[in-house]
């Protein structure tokens, strides 16, 4: 069972507690994300986390009540459900409350996901940053590098209601950075250059580098035109 099909069983799980005059709809996601930071060839800053968790929505009577958490343990699923159940006591009574129904339009499937990215490991994540900072440098010898990034995240999700909606999907991308800086008498000029893609073979590091020295230096020697009234 992939990650998708998984947190959609266990979305349909959720609904399948529904109490007669109830509407239950289950949102689930897993996300997990790296950070990295370069500064002269090292590592600066790196994370790697991942993060999971559950929204149950509940409309009885025209109420609505929300809970979530930050987890997807069977107990606490639990009481997200038991939360949501009592927060529509508090909801204001609303005569269009009501859970979304399928439309019977077929979706239009999007090649969001990359295997490629999926599989990438970290070192060569890291490498991607340096490479980065190496190039920035070298496009123009009067520029100092700020910090050179790589970043990704990737998603999955599910919900199920009891309208009869069952979908999932997953997603992920990745991006890189790098801020430039180029001295002008005492002053500085600041510059930046990115490149984004669904893996990191869709980076153009060579324009992100050059971009991002031009834009430092592109104002060094400039001087504010004359005014006068007119």
């Amino acid at each position: 069972m992939s990650g998708g099909e998984e947190l959609l069983a266990l979305a349909e799980r959720v609904v399948a507690q529904a109490l007669p005059g109830e509407q239950v709809e289950a949102f689930v996601s897993r996300d997990w994300e790296t950070d990295i930071r370069v500064y002269e060839g090292e590592v600066e800053h790196f994370v790697s986390a991942q993060s999971e968790g559950i929204g149950i929505r509940v409309i009885r009577d025209g109420r609505t009540g929300f809970a979530y958490a930050g987890t997807l343990d069977a107990d606490a699923i639990a009481e997200v459900l038991a939360e949501a159940r009592d927060n529509v006591t508090f909801g204001t009574p609303d005569e269009f409350a009501a859970l979304a129904e399928p439309d019977g339009v077929d979706v239009v499937e999007q090649e969001l996901w990359s295997d490629a990215l999926a599989a990438c490991p970290t070192d060569r994540k890291i490498e991607l940053a340096k490479e980065l900072e190496r190039m920035a440098l070298a496009a123009d010898g009067r520029v100092r590098i700020e910090d050179s990034n790589y970043a990704d995240v990737a998603a999955e999700l599910a919900v199920a209601t009891t309208t009869g909606i069952r979908r999932s999907g997953r997603e992920n991308g990745c991006y890189v950075s790098v801020g430039t800086l180029a001295d002008d008498g005492e002053e500085s000029h600041t510059g930046f250059g990115f490149s984004v893609g669904r893996s990191p073979d869709d980076f153009d590091l060579a324009k992100a580098a050059r971009e991002a020295a031009e834009r430092a230096t592109r104002l060094i020697g400039a001087i504010k035109p004359q005014s006068r009234r007119t």
